[in-house]
């Protein structure tokens, strides 16, 4: 059987290289966010080059101006931090930075520089950024790009304005000694010499804030994939259940090397319309329908056994009903992978719109174009 793009998640080294108990001292990420801003700042003109800008308009010139920035001056200041009172994020912190770079302005009269017209001036920008910053953390911020532009049809007088972009990263950081399984450690015990002497605390490092930041990892992948012709129930609002059978394009990836993120569905179904019953529309009777996921809830472990994997996963998307309007659902993913017998493979996709109700279920002895594949996660094996 064809397996789907869910990626195996420990290597495969010719040379053995178990993974053992090691203590490292690493700079360990509380928190990590990356902010942009872009702002139009309006500069002073220095008065001579603002007298030769006149000058060369009052002869007919054309004038053009650019911008950019001055390497090396990029900075960034820590202001201060409050408690960010949110409800179910014990530990966060309303910090604020400020960020400061230098931009270089250059004035030209028909592509040539104008005298005087070449100069620097600061741009800064203010934030505010909700982070988990425990005490014993220290804020690392910087800049990463910067582009700018100079706006010439808003001149006002002598002030120039410049749109300006700027790009932070900005992380909640704290040295720390960790295990490489990702767990904090502390010194050895001194080995005495002969005397006893004054034995030193163990160091306490800070508590990462619990609920946002790391993410956590998934404990179980899937993947399953079908296209081609099934019968599935569609049920409207304020009709029967009754079975459809049409084209089902379905495919679904979750937690791809463990990771929740990049997670994906995506089903469209178009209805083979049978017999129109005298008297009603055809469009009452058209099934059709597209679906997609646009958040995934972390799911559980697989379930299962030493031959067979189960992995369930949840959450919320929008599903287009045909000639409706597009509309929330919440749905439930089933893949079951069976190592002995493929035929037991199996998917099935509950979706719970406002007006419309689907139950996808496929099997591969019903449906042998359907592909799935579960796997466990194991990110720090003991063996």
């Amino acid at each position: 059987m064809k397996k789907r793009n869910v990626k195996s998640i420990q290597g495969r080294q010719v040379v053995p290289n178990p993974i053992g108990p090691e203590c490292i001292r690493v700079t360990k990420v509380y928190d990590w966010v990356v902010l942009t801003n872009r702002d139009r700042n309006k500069v002073q003109i220095p008065e001579e080059c603002f007298a030769a800008i006149e000058d060369a308009r009052h002869e007919g010139n054309t004038i053009t101006a650019t911008c950019s920035e001055v390497v090396g001056t990029r900075s960034c200041d820590f202001i201060g931090a409050i408690p960010a009172d949110i409800p179910g994020v014990p530990g966060a912190q309303i910090v604020s930075l400020a960020f400061h770079v230098h931009i270089r302005v250059q004035f030209f009269c028909n592509g040539e520089p104008l005298p005087g017209c070449n100069f620097v001036v600061p741009v800064s920008f203010m934030d505010e950024v909700i982070l988990c910053f425990p005490e014993g953390t220290e804020i690392n911020c910087n800049i990463f790009d910067v582009q700018c532009t100079v706006v010439l049809n808003q001149m006002l007088g002598d002030m120039v304005v410049l749109d300006v972009t700027m790009c932070k990263d900005v992380q909640v950081e704290a040295e720390v000694k960790l295990e490489v399984e990702a767990k904090f450690c502390g010194p050895r015990p001194v080995i005495p010499i002969e005397e006893d002497g004054f034995v030193c605390p163990t160091p306490r490092f800070p508590q990462q804030c619990p609920t946002f930041f790391p993410t956590d990892n998934c404990q179980c992948q899937g993947a399953a994939d079908f296209g081609g012709t099934a019968s599935i129930f569609v049920t409207e609002l304020g009709t029967v259940t009754a079975a459809t059978t049409g084209r089902l394009d379905l495919s679904a990836l979750v937690c791809d090397q463990c990771t929740l993120a990049g997670s994906r569905i995506q089903v469209t179904y178009i209805d083979t319309l049978g017999p129109t019953p005298i008297g009603t529309p055809d469009d009452e009777l058209d099934q059709s329908f597209t679906f997609t996921a646009n958040e995934f809830l972390q799911p559980p472990p697989c379930s299962g056994d030493a031959t067979t994997r189960t992995l369930t996963a949840s959450g919320n998307g929008v599903i287009t009903p045909a000639g409706g309007a597009p509309e929330n659902a919440s749905f439930t993913l089933t893949i079951t992978e069976n190592d002995v017998n493929p035929l037991l493979n199996t998917a099935s996709l509950n979706i719970n719109g406002v007006t419309t109700l689907v139950m996808i279920t496929l099997t591969e002895a019903i449906n042998p174009d359907l592909e799935v594949d579960v796997g466990v996660c194991d990110r720090f094996p003991t063996d």
